[in-house]
């Protein structure tokens, strides 16, 4: 579940769960619910220092072309997910405080 690679297969992680509830309150205006916050800590701690996010060991498939990089290299695509998944929950935090 802590482990995030692209292209997204049949395994379900973090990432990408938090990122389905992001796109969900989009469509209806909701807000994050609060049960989220130790997802979202998982996707933060998935952070290196550099800001990005690596990508992990995707799973066996055909490709028809390589829109990622290989394991262990920094992903531009998980990052977009995960800045996108903590600018959504850092802006519900701005507008309770």
């Amino acid at each position: 579940m802590d482990r995030f690679a692209r292209p997204f297969r049949w395994r379900y992680d973090v990432l990408r769960a938090t990122d389905h509830f992001r796109r969900a309150a989009a469509l209806d205006g909701g807000r994050p619910d609060p049960r989220l916050a130790e997802a979202v800590a998982v996707v933060r701690a998935a952070q290196r220092p550099d800001g990005r996010w690596v990508q992990g060991e995707r799973d066996p498939g055909a490709v028809w072309f390589e829109v990622d990089v290989p394991a262990g290299e920094p992903s531009r695509w998980l990052t977009l997910y995960a800045l996108r998944v903590l600018a959504w929950w850092e802006s519900d935090v701005e507008r309770t405080r």
